[in-house]
């Protein structure tokens, strides 16, 4: 896929520099990492998932003990046009309460983040809707949600590149105020469709496989997202090969992500 418009070009030049800066992780460093993780006084590997994640960050930051201090996560809200066929329990609408849920420090994110020291940060990516100056939402609206991707492309590619482009803002931004440690996360009613579509898309494992009750739907309303999933994937055709293609087609606001 390539951009058309001298913006797109752009935004599109931006994101393919900024990737092709990241470097390669050095094995020396994720050596280091696993030789000071088995000399510590455990099982060796023992915590799982938790040492793998240690190991990339020792390998990231090539330090041997990397200070996290000043934690961050980006929390990016959006609405998603394939709410139209009835995929969620819970209207759009509940998109925007959720994001004032944030900014009041009441949602499960804040507790989580307040236990562990973690700015939470909300980012108006998306939402079908307007908010005032509020304290603490960083208002970077590429459009007022996506498109119903069971009908056709989620995103065009101008919307595709602009948001990619927040992405870098963000990461500028992080590092600007002296972030050692940042995460993301989403909101969005009708996000977990997105998600199922994703996975689908870039795994080739069946939608059925991949897809959950998000929202916490019956049986029916189970089967119903399913078929919606499948016939957005058989509409867009997203190449598996292209992963800004399958962003695109089957919802850009949502990182391919684990089963929803």
């Amino acid at each position: 896929m390539r951009p058309s418009t001298k913006e797109e070009k752009s935004h599109f030049a931006l994101f393919r520099e900024a990737a092709a800066s990241v470097p390669s992780l050095k094995p020396e460093w994720q050596e280091r990492a696993v030789a000071r993780l088995n000399s510590l006084t455990k099982p060796m590997g023992s915590l799982g998932r938790l040492e793998e994640i240690a190991v990339r960050l020792v390998a990231m930051r090539e330090e041997e003990r990397p200070g996290c201090t000043s934690k961050a996560i980006f929390t990016l809200a959006a609405d998603h046009g394939v709410t139209e066929e009835g995929v969620s329990a819970y209207p759009k609408v509940v998109t925007r309460q959720m994001v004032l849920n944030f900014l009041s420090g009441g949602a499960a994110i804040n507790v989580l983040c307040r236990h562990c020291g973690i700015a939470v940060i909300v980012v108006d990516i998306g939402v079908d809707g307007e908010f005032s100056d509020l304290p603490g939402l960083l208002q970077m609206k590429v459009a007022r949600g996506t498109r119903n991707m069971a009908r056709e492309a989620a995103m065009s590619q101008e919307d595709l590149y602009s948001a990619l482009h927040v992405g870098l803002d963000l990461a500028r931004l992080a590092e600007q105020r002296g972030r050692t440690l940042i995460g993301t996360g989403d909101m969005g009613i009708g996000n977990t469709t997105a998600a199922s579509a994703i996975t689908a898309a870039l795994t080739g494992r069946s939608v059925a496989a991949v897809t959950g009750r998000g929202t916490g739907v019956d049986d029916s309303a189970l089967r119903h997202k399913i078929e919606v999933i499948e016939r957005a994937l058989a509409a867009n055709q997203p190449d598996r090969a292209d992963p800004l293609d399958v962003l695109r087609k089957v919802e850009a606001w949502k990182l391919p992500g684990s089963p929803a």
